[in-house]
């Protein structure tokens, strides 16, 4: 029989990243390429031909369930949660092999479990689009993520200063529960917590994946200014990142770990800055943007990871039991 690759989760959901990049984009990825690749929350199939990847909200009987049909057990993990997450150490020992989604989440593994990691990066889900940076006033600011991407940023001090050094601006938010985000701050600033934020010049909407990609295509600059000495966000993909440069979008962060091989076609300093350099020099930053999107195509699109996650099942089938 001929290996196949299970990405599963019992709760597998095309609105979680994880589930989504890793697990069903790749596998049809993989399925295009002619390989044997499927994402489901079942165990229907699954036997000694099969590497079985448990994806994010695995259990460690899950892992024992595919170990005992007779699958090579790999364990996904994304998220740096090793202190919040019970499953994590158990599922690590419980795997033949782990994969990770960074060089800092292995480190992290490591430091928790002893083990060694395969890096697996996340791959580009969105469409190429023509680099664009029309210079317009007001510029068009965008940031998107999960709700568990809000907690990294400073938001209030972002707005403050937005409003203060840059002015004229549009700044638009995707994400989850918009609604509540948007009255909760705006009722923080009616009480006196704070002060100097223009919530007209401000859109928080409610997170889909189209919706994201039409933002991408309407907005200037991705805005994503994230805090980077966190052990949380330390070890993240560089994901959200290659969303905003392969929409054509100029690209305006921190320097996270992952981020860094980037710097050459974003701005990851400090974000004010950063939005004034790209208002002075439109000719660079559609340069920028262009060379970004080419070294993201060479080592981030969905045919170079899929084969990176058909290498690693080849390894896994054959140094079984090692």
């Amino acid at each position: 029989m001929a290996m196949n690759i299970r990405f599963f989760s019992s709760k597998i959901k095309s609105s979680r990243a994880s589930h989504r990049l890793r697990g069903e984009l790749t596998a049809k990825t993989l399925q295009q390429q002619g390989k044997a690749a499927t994402a489901l929350a079942s165990f229907d199939g699954i036997d000694a031909d099969t590497v079985f990847v448990a994806l994010k909200h695995s259990q460690p009987e899950h892992l024992l369930e595919a170990r005992n049909r007779g699958a090579v057990v790999v364990y996904d993990l994304c998220d740096n949660k090793f202190d919040e997450k019970e499953e994590y150490l158990p599922c690590c020992l419980a795997a033949d092999f782990i994969t990770v989604n960074s060089e800092q989440m292995a480190v992290s593994v490591k430091e928790h479990t002893g083990r060694d990691s395969i890096v697996i990066p996340d791959p580009c889900e969105r469409p190429e689009l023509p680099p664009a940076f029309d210079n317009r006033q007001p510029i068009q600011l965008m940031w998107f993520g999960s709700g568990a991407s809000l907690k990294f940023v400073d938001w209030v001090t972002m707005w403050q200063r937005l409003e203060r050094e840059i002015g004229n601006y549009h700044f638009t938010m995707v994400t989850a529960k918009a609604e509540r985000i948007t009255n909760k701050m705006k009722e923080r600033q009616r009480r006196g917590v704070f002060s100097g934020i223009n919530f007209d010049k401000i859109s928080i909407l409610d997170w889909t994946w189209e919706l994201q990609g039409e933002k991408l295509r309407d907005c200037d600059i991705v805005l994503i200014p994230v805090e980077s000495q966190n052990h949380r966000t330390d070890t993240k993909s560089a994901n959200r990142l290659i969303d905003g440069l392969i929409s054509g979008k100029f690209v305006v962060t921190s320097p996270l770990a992952s981020y860094v091989e980037f710097d050459a076609y974003t701005w990851q300093q400090d974000y004010i800055a950063g939005i004034k350099w790209a208002q002075a020099h439109p000719g660079q930053v559609l340069e920028r943007i262009a060379q970004g999107q080419q070294y993201t195509k060479q080592n981030y699109s969905p045919e170079v990871i899929a084969q990176r996650w058909w290498e690693a099942a080849e390894y896994a089938i054959k140094n079984r039991n090692h």
